[in-house]
């Protein structure tokens, strides 16, 4: 499934291309931005290497330019209480089971991680109409169901209310 094809390799998306002033001008040169998710067990200099090869141009510039690099962190226990409110919860609401996922976009999470604390990433919001289409997060269609909304934050309240009683 195309979606999940950045949980087992390095994806490429160009976002950005800029060229040219006028409409009837052949620009003098091209710069174009490409938003690389490298997968946790790809080497950044082998990527660039392949990268460089497969563009096989000497006149074509290839840079890195790390954004926030954040720090390596293990994945969250699933043994942990807060995993056990989390899956409650989503059975109560959803009635299905919890499948611990990799994301393939950047948290503030992973700052919290280095430094011990367990956190997990919560988005069981069911897009019945837009996800088949592929309209996800981040997308130019980036919405949620009115209905899945009120039913996203009757979760997050009992979760929350239910991780406040267990302390």
């Amino acid at each position: 499934e195309p979606r999940h094809a950045s949980m087992i390799r390095t994806s490429i998306s160009p976002t950005m291309i800029q060229a040219g002033y006028r409409l009837n001008v052949i620009p003098s040169e091209v710069r174009a931005t490409l938003d690389v998710r490298m997968h946790p067990s790809d080497n950044p200099e082998t990527f660039l290497a392949e990268l460089r090869k497969a563009i096989n141009d000497p006149a074509v510039e290839v840079n890195f330019t790390a954004r926030d690099v954040r720090p390596g962190t293990g994945s969250a226990r699933l043994d942990f209480e807060g995993f056990k409110v989390l899956e409650a919860a989503v059975r109560k609401h959803y009635d299905t089971i919890t499948l611990p996922t990799m994301s393939t976009g950047a948290t503030d999470m992973a700052y919290l991680r280095a430094k011990g604390v367990q956190c997990y990433g919560i988005g069981p919001a069911i897009d019945i109409e837009d996800g088949p289409k592929g309209f996800g997060a981040h997308s130019d269609q980036e919405r949620i169901l009115e209905s899945e909304l009120y039913r996203f934050v009757r979760f997050h309240y009992d979760a929350v209310a239910e991780l406040a009683r267990a302390r």
